[in-house]
């Protein structure tokens, strides 16, 4: 089982905070959400759930090209559902606020799930897997996008030379995840990962991105103090620096895949 200990309550309270920024700043987000898209394929009518839905850019996408499907957004902020909801394409789209770890649907109600960058935030991902396989129907498919084990290593480097606590969250490998998707019935998962590199004036307008959608440490084991301005300017020292002085952050993008067969 793959257990990642993050404190659910300042997740909901980071992303809410995050509603009004982030899609300024998700300019990864939304290249993910594309690539993602890229590998769904609907050809009639059917029932999708769009998990982690954050402020609609991939429902929309979905809801664009299908507008004879039933389409069910959920996220765990209402404030994201929000924004969600003022996108001309998800009028007819469902809002759902809950929690992707619990989800509130009746067995093989969905044909597809799919979510764009947001399961990083489960702390079990197998609980999770487990209540996908459950809505899913016959044949159904499972489409997301999460943040690889390797993600933002620069940054984790750097606050190490500092201490010893986790100022960066852990994400999960392409082992684990393919590990719980088999334990929780799925077949023939498919995984492939990209990295990603986005450049920064600096280390502090990284750290204002990642602020900025929500994506600060919400780790349970993370220093509970605030951070000194001495240890913030060693971690900004032992941050690696390009040749021109700025900082460039390394994303990497797991793209995954699979199927609930024929039970």
């Amino acid at each position: 089982m793959t257990a990642v200990l993050l404190d659910k309550q300042r997740v909901r309270a980071s992303f809410a905070k995050a509603s009004n920024s982030y899609d300024a700043m998700a300019v990864l987000q939304r290249k993910v959400g594309l690539h993602l898209f890229d590998n769904i394929s609907i050809t009639e009518k059917t029932e999708i759930l769009d998990l982690g839905c954050g402020t609609g850019f991939f429902t929309q996408l979905i809801a664009k090209s299908n507008q004879d499907a039933d389409i069910y957004a959920l996220d765990l902020t209402l404030s994201m559902l929000d924004k969600t909801k003022s996108r001309e394409q998800c009028k007819n789209v469902r809002l759902v606020c809950a929690d992707a770890e619990q989800l509130p649907f009746i067995d093989n109600s969905m044909q597809l799930v799919s979510s764009n960058l947001a399961l990083q935030w489960c702390q079990n991902l197998e609980q999770l897997f487990s209540g996908v396989h459950r809505v899913l129907g016959k044949n159904g498919s499972f489409v997301f996008s999460t943040f690889g084990v390797d993600a933002l290593n620069e940054l984790k480097s750097a606050w190490a030379m500092v201490d010893d606590y986790p100022h960066v969250n852990e994400f999960c490998s392409k082992f684990m995840i393919q590990s719980d998707l088999e334990k929780a019935g799925f077949i023939d998962v498919q995984i492939e990962s990209h990295t990603y590199y986005s450049k920064y004036k600096s280390v502090l307008d990284l750290m204002r991105e990642l602020k900025g959608i929500g994506a600060h440490n919400v780790s349970q084991g993370r220093k509970k103090t605030l951070t000194s301005k001495g240890d913030m300017q060693s971690m900004f020292a032992a941050y690696p620096k390009e040749l021109d002085d700025g900082i460039k952050a390394s994303f990497e993008i797991m793209y995954v895949m699979a199927k609930t067969g024929n039970r």
